[in-house]
């Protein structure tokens, strides 16, 4: 489902829940969703403030002012986007709910760096004042970041480097893995300002290591543009091209266009500094043709809108125009049949006879293409409102954030964990469990939204998701080798309930081999056999005893998932040499 349809389907939708529910949902949509349908988004957000404001619901009012603010900033309203920030924080502040009203703060000085910079650094002041103030250590970890940046346009690489500094720590004590090498990304290009090179190139190869070891490809890509800076800036231009020239051909391919152009750019300098004219011409050509594709990026969407404005417009007038030309060949029409009303009435009776037994044969066959049609839809509504029962299903799953609380959850226990390093080793397992429990969880809630969001799953799609799956499960229990072979010579197409039910039967089988039947080989093989799609998964485990075993909530659901999607589902173990477990789904219930 698009992004813009996504907007569309909560406008349709939205109406069947209470205020207090609808104020939730809107809230919880994603940014990205938010600005690739800003005027639907708007009108939305606009009627929710107004629910607010009836339910005097003063937290949920500051957080759509905050909504608003941003969809405005996407437009480019950058008044409308101040007006409705300060309303935000105005709330925050009167209910003391200084963290947002902080973090709020923060984002709008940031914004403004590059229009205002002494408004800018006002802001981040207030904002890191009321942040510092209740000791949100979490919020502060991106606030100071961030604030370097401004002091750093503002040209006070000093204080720069004096929050840079602020933030990394945090960074440290958080265990921030991701945003550690940000930080000192961030220390290194303060301090090659200052032209200290030692202490720069110091933190730009700790950044890129961490960055290495993460195997993070933007991050690489933007540690290649660093260096290359790095030797810019002292002139080095052999060294400093070998480097631009690295990070182009990094950032290309995984399409960083931003990183690409400026690499291009500065290689093109780099190479007429040594004398290279070829070259020279060459990535002069490679920045030109980046900041086109830029340029056509940027404004895409400003033509696509002048487009239907323009074709609005001339629909009206062929309209208009069609009406006019209407008009005068309806009076050419009635002056015609006047004249041919006494020859009609000639041939009428004949045309009554033959009409007669025509229109007879020919609700005969309406009857029938009626009853087929029916037939159809009714088995078309039966489907539909299985996905609409998922999809409600999955909604009041996420009703609560559930991603939110468990990745709150995954941050409080690394927390714990660092807190309490000399604790025993039963309350630091315990720790791990619950972490590695709610990035299971946080995994599963993933892979239902990616089938939630899909009206059709290609097996394709189907089975590039169960090969990431399988490559997980190697990287996490390395003593098991696993297999996976397809041998089918259609592409079919699936619904997400027989996506999501298939995906999670291989899921459950494969979890069950490794946690309790402590298996070396797990095989997975689907092959098309008398008119059925069948999966297979082997192990070699422990076993078990056919007439002793009950089943448990695995195998249950596994059972119910196939009974769902109208397929066999079978299994057979043999104490000391395996299990297998088949799942045969007809193809025709594919589509």
């Amino acid at each position: 489902m698009s992004a813009q349809n996504y907007i569309d389907s909560i406008a349709s939708s939205i109406q069947n829940y209470t205020e207090e529910q609808q104020i939730e949902l809107l809230l919880a949509i994603p940014y990205d969703k938010v600005v690739a349908n800003t005027s639907v988004a708007e009108k939305l957000y606009l009627d929710a403030l107004g629910q607010a404001k009836q339910l005097k619901d003063k937290e949920a009012e500051a957080d759509i002012y905050n909504q608003l603010a941003l969809i405005n900033a996407f437009l480019g309203n950058n008044d409308k986007r101040l007006d409705f920030n300060l309303k935000a924080i105005k709330i925050y502040e009167a209910t003391n709910n200084k963290s947002n009203a902080g973090i709020t703060y923060a984002e709008l000085g940031f914004a403004m760096k590059r229009r205002d910079i002494d408004k800018a650094i006002e802001y981040m002041q207030k904002g890191v004042h009321l942040l510092k103030e209740i000791n949100d250590e979490v919020a502060l970890n991106s606030v100071y970041d961030n604030y370097g940046i401004v002091q750093e346009i503002a040209g006070n690489v000093d204080s720069a480097i004096y929050y840079y500094n602020m933030a990394l720590d945090l960074k440290r004590n958080q265990n921030d893995s991701i945003g550690i090498p940000f930080a000192l990304g961030h220390l290194s290009g303060a301090y090659l300002v200052k032209k200290d090179y030692n202490k720069s190139k110091e933190y730009l190869d700790e950044s890129y290591a961490i960055r290495k070891k993460r195997n993070d490809t933007y991050g690489i890509a933007e540690c290649l543009v660093l260096y290359a800076d790095f030797y810019y800036a002292q002139e080095n231009y052999k060294e400093a091209l070998k480097w631009f020239v690295m990070c182009y051909y990094e950032a290309i391919p995984n399409k960083y266009i931003h990183l690409g152009q400026y690499a291009a750019e500065h290689a093109a300098i780099c190479y007429e500094k040594i004398g290279d004219n070829l070259n020279t011409v060459k990535f002069l050509k490679i920045q030109q043709a980046l900041k086109d594709s830029l340029l056509n990026e940027s404004t895409n969407n400003a033509i696509a809108k002048l487009e239907v404005q323009f074709d609005t417009e001339k629909k009206e007038k062929e309209i208009a125009e069609q009406k006019a030309e209407i008009s005068a060949q309806e009076l050419k029409v009635k002056q015609r049949n006047y004249m041919m009303l006494v020859l009609g009435l000639i041939v009428l009776l004949f045309f009554v006879i033959a009409s007669f037994i025509y229109k007879q044969q020919k609700q005969k066959q309406q009857r029938l293409f009626e009853e087929n049609r029916l037939k159809d839809q009714l088995a078309q509504i039966t489907l539909q409102s299985k996905l609409h029962e998922e999809r409600l299903k999955i909604s009041r799953d996420l009703h609560d954030n559930i991603g939110a609380q468990l990745t709150f959850i995954i941050s409080s226990v690394d927390n714990m964990k660092h807190f309490f390093k000399s604790a025993d080793e039963k309350l630091t397992d315990k720790l791990t469990d619950v972490a590695n429990f709610s990035r299971t969880t946080i995994t599963q809630l993933r892979d239902t939204i990616w089938a939630l969001n899909k009206d059709e799953i290609s097996f394709e799609d189907l089975k590039s998701r169960l090969y990431k799956y399988i490559e997980n499960a190697n990287l996490a229990q390395e003593q098991t080798v696993f297999n996976f072979n397809v041998e089918l010579s259609n592409n079919f197409h699936l619904n997400s309930i027989q996506g999501v039910s298939i995906y999670r039967v291989v899921q459950e089988a494969i979890n069950n081999a490794m946690k309790y039947a402590a298996a070396t080989n797990v095989s997975l093989l689907i092959t098309e056999k008398n008119d059925f799609l069948v999966l297979s998964i082997n192990d070699d485990g422990i076993g078990f005893k056919m007439a002793e075993i009950q089943l448990g909530n695995g195998l249950e659901n596994m059972k119910n998932r196939a009974s769902a999607i109208h397929a066999n589902f079978a299994i057979n173990s043999t104490p000391k040499e395996g299990t297998e477990i088949i799942l045969e789904i007809p193809i025709a219930e594919f589509n």
